[in-house]
């Protein structure tokens, strides 16, 4: 079935009724009142925004924090196979010393899983111990 009929077009018109006119007047007096408000935020007001923003970047979010702390531990622990396997088979890369010496000078994140804190911890333990072994032995 096929509609034939399209309605009339009509031309725009401009509304002008008294609200409209009130407004565009006041228009410009609200921005001149709104940029004297933002320039008087100089000084110790705009640092004080600034750290706000800053602390709030600064916060230790749960998942995030335990998703990063997980991965590290990951990192370590095959870094630790690696090494073991290494030794298992006779030799001794040096790359391997690096990474391993890389990812234990990482800073730790925070967490509040006082068990995920413990269990990282020891596995910092376990490589520091490794490499303080393996750099006497070199």
């Amino acid at each position: 079935m096929r509609i034939e009929w399209t309605p009339a077009l009509r031309p725009a018109t401009q509304r002008r009724d008294e609200k409209a006119s009130v407004g565009d007047r006041s228009f410009p007096s609200a921005l001149a009142g709104e940029a004297g408000a933002a320039a008087s935020l100089k000084g110790p007001a705009a640092m004080t925004a600034v750290e706000g923003l800053l602390s709030l970047q600064e916060i230790a979010d749960g998942q995030g924090g335990k998703k990063r702390a997980l991965a590290r531990g990951d990192k370590l622990l095959d870094a630790l196979d690696g090494l073991r396997h290494a030794l298992l088979a006779g030799s001794l890369p040096r790359a391997q010393l690096e990474t391993l010496a890389r990812l234990a000078a990482e800073t730790t994140p925070l967490v509040d899983d006082a068990r995920l804190q413990e269990i990282l911890g020891e596995i910092e333990v376990r490589a520091a111990v490794e490499l303080a072994k393996l750099d006497s032995a070199l």
